[in-house]
């Protein structure tokens, strides 16, 4: 449960915080499957990161 905890926090934060960036420059097309597989893999990659770095 807590490798899931590790991986959820930073994913969700990536993907909320990304799509508004991301969402608000004119020519990234948000609303595509293209720009939603970015912004999921970056907040994947996160994640992962999350589980394996521990807080400085």
């Amino acid at each position: 449960m807590k490798i899931i905890k590790k991986f959820y926090k930073p994913f969700t934060i990536t993907y909320i915080l990304l799509s508004i960036a991301l969402g608000s420059y004119p020519s990234f097309d948000f609303y595509t499957m293209k720009g939603q597989i970015i912004i999921i893999i970056v907040s994947i990659f996160n994640g992962v990161l999350g589980i394996y770095v521990k807080k400085l």
